[in-house]
């Protein structure tokens, strides 16, 4: 058993910067902090802890959205129900509605596709 987190680090790929910004920042209430490094434009996801796994929106031609690669789930709000009726609401396509995991002892989660054409997950503690 792994004595720490695994994981690091995400990336979500983007075809329009702003466009993915916009909707990230309207469905979700995050900020960004804007970075190149390299030749790679990011939009990290601010965070208050710095030990954290950390997340950002990456535009370079290598990185191309997709519905078929990993999927990254993100835990932005403490109940699931309220996001997934926002962003049905707003016309964002649910491509799985909210479900149990573990009957609801590991939380709940959903897939939705963000303006970019990626799939992306949503995980919460409760319904």
């Amino acid at each position: 058993m792994l004595p720490i987190a695994p994981l690091v680090w995400a990336e979500i790929a983007v075809a329009d910067m702003e466009r993915a910004i916009n909707f990230y920042q309207t469905h979700f209430a995050v900020s960004f902090k804007r970075e190149t490094i390299q030749d790679i434009e990011m939009a990290i996801l601010e965070t208050s802890s710095q030990e954290d796994a950390g997340v950002a929106l990456v535009k370079h031609q290598m990185m191309q959205p997709s519905m078929n690669g990993s999927t990254i789930y993100l835990h932005l709000s403490e109940t699931l129900s309220p996001l997934i009726s926002k962003l049905e609401q707003a016309g964002i396509e649910i491509l799985m509605p909210a479900f149990a995991i573990n009957d609801g002892e590991c939380g709940y989660s959903a897939l939705f596709a963000d303006s970019e054409g990626n799939k992306v997950g949503l995980w919460a503690k409760s319904l």
